[in-house]
């Protein structure tokens, strides 16, 4: 099951060679695998891919979470380079203030601080400074973790139980924290679930077909795309240069996810 494999974010671009330049020159990030349409980029432990969808832009909500060990360092550093930070008014979680909102862990009671940007394509990235919960399995920065948009979290929530057996290390506030060997996923409540219409996050597994067979079995419905060039086959896309398999499926907010089986060499995640 899926809960066996690691998870990243999966970042929409309307341009790849102009995404790269951006993380290389904004972030100081360097693909550490490229290919016609995608990026692959390691960030500590984790890891992001970038991709040229048509769909680029679409997503209103936060799209990824990145870990750091000093928020306020990092703010800093990166607008020397000319990342833009998001004042915003959070309603009854306050306000950002010079780009930074502080607040308190509801769980472990310790300070949590957080700050948004957007890149070159529009996708809103926030980071956290939050100490770890104790005696829970840890995370560590830096990291970066898929957001998923839901419009309901209760259903969220029990959907990615019933569909993919998958239950929270802990919930707060409006979030549910997912925690997959050395990565993590958020669920959280946002207005603007269902706006993204681009691939959210994916899961690089050993045996798709196999992944495919368990999920389907528990009720999960597997899209068939036609991308021009090349289509899915019971929804199974694979990769015109015999690389990978790919599938998708979405969750109960509408938030599309995919699978990918590495057929070359495996891209390490970890």
């Amino acid at each position: 099951m899926l809960s066996d494999f690691e998870v990243h974010p999966s970042l929409a671009t309307a341009d790849l060679a102009a995404a790269k330049a951006w993380y290389a020159d904004k972030l100081g990030l360097s693909p550490i695998a490229e290919y016609p349409t995608l990026a692959f980029y390691r960030v500590g432990s984790t890891s992001f891919t970038v991709y040229e969808t048509p769909a680029a832009g679409t997503a209103q909500n936060t799209v990824a979470i990145w870990l750091v060990d000093d928020l306020r360092a990092e703010v800093a550093r990166l607008r020397a380079k000319g990342v833009v930070f998001e004042d915003l008014d959070l309603g009854p979680d306050g306000r950002t203030v010079d780009g930074i909102q502080t607040g308190t862990d509801p769980i472990g009671g310790g300070p949590v601080l957080n700050a948004w940007f957007r890149d070159r394509d529009g996708n809103w990235i926030s980071m956290v400074e939050q100490r770890p919960h104790p005696g829970e399995p840890t995370v560590d920065a830096p990291a970066i973790a898929p957001m998923l948009a839901a419009s309901d979290l209760g259903r969220a929530r029990a959907w990615y139980a019933d569909k993919l057996g998958l239950e929270p290390t802990h919930a707060a506030g409006g979030d549910v924290v997912y925690r997959q060997g050395k990565t993590e996923f958020v669920i959280y409540a946002t207005a603007a679930a269902g706006t993204a219409k681009n691939t959210v996050a994916v899961w690089r597994v050993a045996d798709l077909r196999a992944e495919m067979a368990a999920l389907r079995a528990r009720g999960v419905v597997f899209e068939d795309y036609d991308f021009g060039d090349v289509k899915t086959v019971d929804g199974v896309l694979t990769d015109p240069d015999g690389d990978e398999l790919s599938a998708w499926f979405k969750d109960s907010e509408g938030n599309v996810l995919g699978v990918v089986q590495d057929l070359r060499d495996p891209i390490p995640v970890a």
